[in-house]
Order: C-alpha cells, then sequence, then structure tokens
C-alpha cells in the first residue's frame, strides 16, 4: 500500500525520465511536497563525478511554500502580497 499521495507526474517514454510531485499521507504538519526525479544520471553535491553506471533516482522534500514560488503547484505562496 503506497503512502504517497500524487499531486502530479510524467514519465517521458523517449527518454524513459520521469517525475513525480506528491505528498506523504502520513506527513501530519502537511507542510512539504516531495519531488521524485529518475530515469537519467544525476549529480548530486557530494559526489565529484558522475558515476555513470545508468538511469538513477532521487526524491527531495521541499516546503510547500518553496514549490508554490516555482510554480510546480498552484496557489500563492504564503506571505506574498
Amino acid at each position: 500500500m503506497s503512502t504517497k499521495f500524487s499531486l502530479m507526474h510524467e514519465c517521458d517514454e523517449a527518454t524513459g525520465g520521469w517525475f513525480h510531485l506528491y505528498r506523504e499521507c502520513f506527513d501530519e504538519d502537511n507542510q512539504y511536497v516531495y519531488l521524485e526525479l529518475g530515469g537519467f544520471p544525476f549529480e548530486t553535491e557530494t559526489s565529484i563525478n558522475l558515476s555513470g553506471n545508468g538511469p538513477g533516482r532521487v526524491a527531495v522534500r521541499i516546503p510547500e511554500a518553496w514549490t508554490r514560488k516555482l510554480g510546480l503547484i498552484e496557489g500563492k505562496p504564503e506571505g506574498s502580497q
């Protein structure tokens, strides 16, 4: 059973890349949105070089206010005029 509540997702069949924007059902604060990306190599702050070992996957927990400011979800960012 999944604990993810999907807000948006898409898969690019040509490249195999995909993203999933979701909330965790058991996140009591409900102030965070999760962005998961996959199907392509990526580099993190702690890596020196891309591994070249094929597609990777990364998920980040983003404050909801940031997702609104970035235009990932609709609505006015909190604290904006």
